[in-house]
């Protein structure tokens, strides 16, 4: 009789281990929706009816572990009416947190202007006071590669390239539950959207990559100050002399790769700095774009101005303006006439 109870104990420790454990599975394993989905509470709604609704939906897949859950946490009553945007990436235990948050309408406001970089981001994020700095830097190197492998315009990026230049600059509002990670799917999705078939279409029709455009986007959105109100007409011309010096197996040249490295705009010494990101001692393009730019500069370096300009300096002043050379020693007598 004894062994028997033994026997019986043991097994309901195993099962109840096993539970625990599929429970805990379920609880915190990820749900990945096709996009943001939108979900609404009713006022007076019970946990029931809120679990059977998000089920229904496909949202969750266990009414059980979600009601389980605000049971354990005694949390039943503490669902907040309302409309609700979820994030694509999701679990359980977060989506209650979610819908018994008051402050979830909340909104979030992120500015990213263009040609800022990956490290400029982080730092607005940081200032909203939810997010520490680096934190937006480090969801970049966890980020599901399964959900990078989907997304088709980064399937010429080098593995070793980061995701600069693909986080498209514009005004992004988030909900004050968001995370670093569904602020960078929003603007991936925002990035795949601006780049339509038709740029796509004509990046193809040249031989080249998305990825040496997006590059040399990045250095024109420098290089040229692109208002996006205002675009200059220097920034086809810009476009041009590069797209021109690379087929000629000529540096680049760009004062800009160097000031991505070195964080501010370089001087003569700096030019000498033995990084691939200078363009006066490697040639060819830099290891990857220098900042996210806008939909301007990237039409720009898709559709170059041709030219019989070779060179071309610009002058520190607010309307940046720019000289042009064909030759070296016309280069030579600008630098000399307007930048010393």
């Amino acid at each position: 009789m004894k062994k028997i109870i033994f026997y019986l104990f043991v097994i309901l420790v195993i099962t109840g281990f096993i539970l625990s454990a599929w429970f805990i599975f379920i609880l915190l394993n990820p749900i990945r929706l096709e996009q943001s989905a939108k979900f609404t509470i009713t006022e007076g709604t019970g946990v029931n009816e809120i679990s059977a609704a998000l089920k229904q939906q496909g949202i969750i897949k266990s009414s059980f572990v979600f009601e389980t859950y605000a049971y354990l946490k005694d949390i039943e009553g503490q669902f907040k009416a309302g409309e609700y945007s979820l994030p694509a990436v999701v679990n359980i235990k977060r989506l209650v947190d979610i819908l018994t948050d008051s402050q979830a309408a909340s909104n979030l406001i992120l500015l990213v202007k263009e040609g800022e970089t990956i490290a400029d981001i982080d730092q607005s994020l940081s200032t909203q006071g939810q997010f520490a700095s680096g934190d937006f830097q480090k969801s970049l190197q966890n980020l599901n590669q399964e959900f990078l492998a989907e997304r088709s315009f980064l399937s010429d990026k080098p593995a070793s390239a980061s995701l600069e230049g693909y986080l498209f600059p514009d005004t992004y509002y988030f909900f004050s539950y968001s995370s670093t990670e569904d602020i960078v799917r929003k603007m991936l999705a925002n990035f795949d959207q601006k780049l339509d078939a038709e740029l796509r279409s004509e990046i193809s029709r040249q031989g080249k990559t998305i990825f040496e455009v997006i590059t040399v986007a990045s250095i024109i959105e420098r290089e040229a100050k692109i208002n996006p109100q205002n675009p200059s007409a220097d920034a086809n011309i810009i476009s041009g002399i590069f797209w021109k010096r690379l087929a000629a197996n000529m540096p680049l040249q760009a004062d800009s790769t160097i000031g991505y490295v070195i964080g501010r705009e370089p001087t003569a010494a700096d030019l000498k700095i033995d990084s691939p990101y200078n363009t006066y001692l490697y040639f060819g393009l830099p290891p990857g774009p220098i900042g996210n730019p806008g939909l301007a500069a990237i039409k720009d370096a898709i559709y170059p101005e041709e030219s019989d300009y070779f060179y071309f300096i610009t002058e520190q002043n607010d309307q940046g303006t720019v000289h042009y050379a064909k030759t070296f020693e016309e280069h030579q007598r600008n630098i000399a006439e307007y930048l010393r």
